[in-house]
């Protein structure tokens, strides 16, 4: 499909994901209709390698995509921006374990090392616990990350850092704890899950810091860290321009207080409306360059020093995109009065979803440190 096809699939959808919002804040997860749409438009292969039978989307493509999910509802969009890393993460195994994988209806995953891994006959033997296994209400298959094992000891460092293996396997071999009740990011299917100890083969692994490509083009050759940003990046514009949309909307119906004028001609809030669209535009301007940069740079075969700068500039971007979008949230909601208070309200879960969305490890104020310390002559740390 190609990407006016694609973003045009997922606007299709935007309707059917708005009148499903409130049945899935309530269970939880994705409601089955919006599952079976997403699958049906082939847009859980969006990140996929062409070569797997998937779209292998560029970086601009999924930015587009997500966003839009992510205005019709914030969970749909989050849960779906983690199924779409997951899938792309097929790029990196033996085409054994990647065609199950791509060829499911949706994966899950928490990349986060909370497991350990030994190696153990040609393969790796795995357990663990992870939290917060975003989309995994519909998956059929579940990743996760440990730190490998060298004996009682963590294996040794390669270029200054740590072994971790990333896993992907079967749904029937994981332990869903089915808990996911929090304040925003409702609907997301975010459930706590236990990885009994087992072997996985080695094809079914790949090291998180030293990913190759198997099957796939240069965006993989991101790597896995920064390739997983890019989805969630657009999350968070996407729940950004909703927020805008609505508090507009909110105007425009006569929003008043006694003795003011109506809100939307208040020239205060029209300027403050205006710096919070604006922002928002550019930070998606800021995410297209930087991802595009990185992309390019793999593309062209620089230096890895060359790679390791553009990526960090890309863990700035998505650092500095939830800023903006969670200003922008905070503007329309606070701007709401009492019309934000009341349920249901869109402009509400948009405020829930940004505050708990945005605390995500990915979007961490460090990321700023890094592109800082190269200009005050401090060399940046590996990860």
């Amino acid at each position: 499909m190609s990407a006016t096809e694609l973003l045009s699939a997922a606007r299709n959808l935007r309707e059917l994901i708005e009148s499903e919002a409130d049945e899935v804040e309530q269970t939880s997860t994705m409601t089955a209709p919006v599952v079976d749409a997403l699958a049906d438009a082939g847009l859980f292969q969006l990140c996929v390698p062409e070569e797997l039978g998937g779209a292998e989307a560029d970086a601009a493509t999924i930015i587009e995509v997500c966003e839009e999910l992510s205005f019709a509802d914030g969970s749909v969009g989050w849960a779906y921006a983690q199924n779409t890393t997951v899938m792309a993460y097929a790029a990196y195994l033996e085409p054994e374990y990647a065609l199950p994988l791509v060829r499911s209806k949706a994966a899950a995953g928490v990349f986060a090392p909370l497991g350990i891994a030994y190696k153990d006959n040609g393969g790796y033997r795995v357990s663990g616990s992870w939290a917060f296994g975003s989309g995994s209400g519909h998956a059929e298959y579940m990743g996760g990350a440990c730190m490998e094992m060298d004996g009682e000891e963590m294996a040794p460092f390669i270029d200054d850092l740590p072994q971790i293996r990333a896993f992907i396997i079967p749904m029937d071999r994981v332990n869903m704890k089915g808990n996911w009740d929090v304040m925003g990011l409702r609907g997301t299917g975010s459930y706590d899950f236990d990885v009994p100890e087992q072997l996985v083969e080695a094809g079914a692994t790949f090291p998180v810091f030293q990913t190759h490509v198997i099957t796939g083009g240069p965006i993989y050759g991101i790597g896995a860290v920064p390739l997983g940003t890019i989805s969630s990046t657009a999350w968070a514009l996407g729940v950004a321009r909703r927020a805008l949309h609505e508090i507009a909307q909110i105007g425009i119906g006569g929003r008043t207080r006694l003795g003011s004028l109506p809100l939307r001609e208040q020239p205060t809030f029209q300027r403050d409306f205006g710096i919070h669209k604006a922002a928002v535009k550019a930070a998606r301007l800021l995410a297209d360059d930087a991802y595009a940069s990185a992309v390019d740079a793999v593309a062209r075969g620089l230096s890895p020093q060359e790679l390791a700068a553009r990526v960090r500039d890309t863990k700035a971007a998505a650092s500095y995109v939830t800023r903006v979008a969670k200003a922008a949230v905070t503007f329309a909601y606070e701007s709401s009065g009492s019309k934000g208070m009341r349920n249901p309200c869109r402009l509400q879960r948009c405020f829930r979803d940004i505050y708990v969305g945005s605390a995500h490890q990915v979007f961490d104020d460090r990321n700023y440190n890094q592109i800082a310390r190269p200009d005050l002559e401090i060399e940046p740390e590996p990860f």
